[in-house]
């Protein structure tokens, strides 16, 4: 049975942080025991990846290399089984040698898996500064 919104925000928040921790320590198998086996992940670039490529590219040899990722404006919408979150974060990483440092706008989806969420998949976009009505 679902918990309150809040405790599921703090649950997915949670699961977040342990996102940022894999990255930053480029722990392909931390990263693997938080995302469904069907993942589905579209990049700020457009790139769709798969699990395994979501894994390579935030772990690998040849990927992001993070120095931080930090979460603002994070809310939760709980729809018992399933979680949508909405965010905006902070990235510091390297990529090919060069030094990012960028806002993103993120949207993740979540499941619930026994008392354990996982992320299924969601998207992320550049923030940019200005204030669209769309």
């Amino acid at each position: 049975m679902a918990g309150s919104t809040n405790d599921t925000a703090e649950e997915i928040r949670g699961v977040l942080g342990r996102k940022a921790a894999a990255l930053l320590q480029r722990s392909a198998p931390k990263l693997l025991e938080l995302l469904e086996a069907n993942f589905v992940y579209v990049t700020a670039s457009g790139r769709r990846l798969r699990r395994d490529d979501y894994i390579e590219h935030g772990t690998g040899p040849r990927g992001l290399r993070f120095q931080s990722q930090e979460i603002d404006r994070f809310e939760v919408a709980d729809f018992g089984d399933t979680a949508i979150a909405t965010m905006i974060l902070h990235d510091r990483f390297e990529f090919e040698g060069r030094a990012v440092s960028e806002t993103y706008r993120s949207f993740c989806v979540f499941r619930r898996h026994g008392s354990a969420w996982l992320w299924a998949g969601g998207q992320t976009c550049v923030a940019g500064s200005a204030q669209s009505p769309s």
